[in-house]
């Protein structure tokens, strides 16, 4: 107990030793001294039982629950800090990743267009040598319809020159070519 708690104690109950001196000499019906004096005392006494027995276990239990609630705001610090860590980690993770696919994107674009005008371009001398091939095909077709053209026309001049003789022709023309036929055979100039 503290030296003011022992005055204040001391204080009450010399008071209330003198109310009690001086009680037998009031008269009865009127209230005493002492029992204005005795709930003081009593409340006197119990701030003094708390002060010296409940005040160290109450003030010990709040300091202890002080500690623990600066412990726990400490770990919270600690924890939010850890969390702003995090957060920033995983920020800087989410701009290097975003930073990646677009270069990703970026260079599937170049490869995808360059793929474009190589396929482009394949496609191009593809067709320039189907219209080359084609022209040529054409060219030989047209040669080989042209030189069929020219057999048939030639078989039916002919037929038509043979028919045409045929009619015209006599015997005795028949006999002037037999007869040559076999004079130039005869002289070489036939072979």
């Amino acid at each position: 107990m503290s030296r003011a708690g022992g005055i204040l104690f001391a204080a009450v109950l010399l008071a209330v030793c003198t109310v009690f001196a001086a009680e037998p000499h009031q008269a009865h019906g009127q209230p005493s001294l002492g029992s204005l004096f005795l709930p003081l005392l009593n409340f006197a006494i119990f701030v003094a039982v708390f002060w010296y027995f409940a005040w160290p276990v109450i003030t010990s239990a709040l300091m202890d629950r002080r500690r623990v609630v600066e412990k726990e705001i400490a770990e919270s610090d600690r924890v939010h800090h850890e969390a702003a860590a995090m957060l920033a980690e995983i920020e800087a993770r989410r701009a290097r990743v975003k930073e990646e696919g677009s270069r990703l994107v970026d260079e599937l674009r170049a490869e995808a267009l360059s793929e474009r005008e190589r396929l482009v371009q394949a496609a191009r001398n593809s067709a320039v040598r189907i219209g080359t091939d084609a022209r040529q095909l054409a060219e030989q077709e047209a040669m080989r319809a042209a030189h069929a053209i020219r057999e048939e026309v030639a078989d039916q001049v002919i037929k038509r020159v043979v028919g045409a003789l045929r009619e015209r022709l006599t015997g005795e023309d028949e006999q002037r070519f037999v007869s040559e036929f076999v004079g130039a055979v005869e002289s070489g100039r036939v072979q």
